[in-house]
């Protein structure tokens, strides 16, 4: 329990550094956001409904230095990579992912798959990507696959280019990476179009069973509150398509042989997770975002500008002061909404 600005705060700690005070939550997770560009055009696609600032592939340089040693002093325990694509440049996801894994708990890596089968250049010759990364200190990483039939699945995830997304020998090649240090997992977003009743999950389930992958999670499309959404196709699909997982959740947890392990009920989020047998671990998740409600650090997100966050959806919540201009100029390309507020 700690007090601050005349308040007090539950699991967190005060930190000092670069001569200001921040409040930081004992369970806050460090993500960097590799890239904005990717290879798919998902109709659900996140980036695409609130302000991710475009930039080159983050690489290790004095600024992003600068967050990691906050992080670590905060005590930051798990740090994740995602994108836009993370793996469509793998020689420098190497590089980013050797360079910052080893200085955390756990790493996880969200992936539609594309790069992890390409070579990167290592002091003892050439390696296929996905090896290398679990040598650095990769220790999970989530495939995002919409549809376990591969015509729908691209159709869903708009695959550009003539690679189709992961395919089962894919999938399968991942999942014998699996170890006590690495874990594959599943990810697949609810939509009408896709998965989204009780009889597609279990499906879904099977079929990555049957190719080695034993934990999955099922989310609900991301819910953007005005003025924080931009005007976009994908906004428009993500609020046709939400889907409540309450009555999947119910359903769910009445089949035989299920057990549910975990629950979390936040305004922002909840969290039901499910063992099912003896060793396959199914989240189902329903998110949505909203502004930070006090002055806690919950997460940081380095976006591609550069730039260090504490919340996905509002620039003004960028972590160090020197970063307003750049902050400035994302809100008037990115949401001009805000920007008038």
């Amino acid at each position: 329990m700690e007090e601050y600005n005349g308040r007090r705060y539950q699991n967190c700690n005060v930190l000092h550094f670069d001569g200001t005070e921040y409040l930081f939550s004992h369970r806050a997770i460090l993500t960097l956001v590799t890239t904005a560009s990717c290879n798919a055009a998902c109709k659900f696609c996140s980036n695409e409904i609130t302000f991710t600032p475009n930039g080159p592939f983050l690489e290790m340089n004095p600024d992003l230095g600068r967050v990691i040693d906050f992080a670590e002093l905060a005590g930051v325990r798990k740090v994740a990579f995602t994108g836009g694509e993370p793996t469509a440049n793998p020689a420098k996801l190497a590089r980013l992912v050797s360079a910052v894994a080893p200085r955390f708990h756990r790493a996880r890596l969200h992936t539609n798959g594309f790069g992890l089968a390409k070579t990167v250049e290592t002091p003892h010759g050439h390696r296929e990507l996905l090896p290398v990364l679990i040598a650095s200190g990769l220790t999970g990483a989530s495939l995002s696959i919409a549809h376990h039939e591969t015509t729908t699945n691209r159709h869903i995830m708009r695959i550009k280019g003539r690679w189709g997304g992961m395919s089962e020998d894919d999938v399968r090649w991942v999942a014998s990476h699996a170890s006590d240090r690495f874990t594959p997992r599943l990810s697949c977003v609810l939509s009408s179009e896709g998965v989204h009743k009780l009889k597609d999950i279990l499906e879904y389930i099977e079929w990555g069973v049957s190719l080695g992958i034993k934990k999955f999670i099922f989310r609900s499309c991301s819910q953007i509150p005005e003025p924080f959404q931009k005007g976009t196709a994908y906004s428009d699909y993500n609020e046709a398509e939400y889907i409540p997982i309450e009555p999947l959740v119910r359903e769910f947890g009445m089949l035989d042989g299920v057990q549910e392990t975990y629950t979390q009920h936040k305004s922002d989020s909840h969290v039901h997770v499910f063992q099912l047998g003896d060793d396959v671990t199914v989240d189902i998740d329903e998110s949505s975002e909203e502004e930070d409600p006090d002055s806690k650090i919950r997460r940081i997100n380095v976006m591609p500008d550069g730039v260090a966050y504490t919340s996905w959806i509002d620039p003004r919540s960028h972590l160090f002061a020197d970063d307003a201009t750049r902050v400035s100029d994302t809100i008037r390309r990115e949401l001009p909404l805000l920007s008038a507020l």
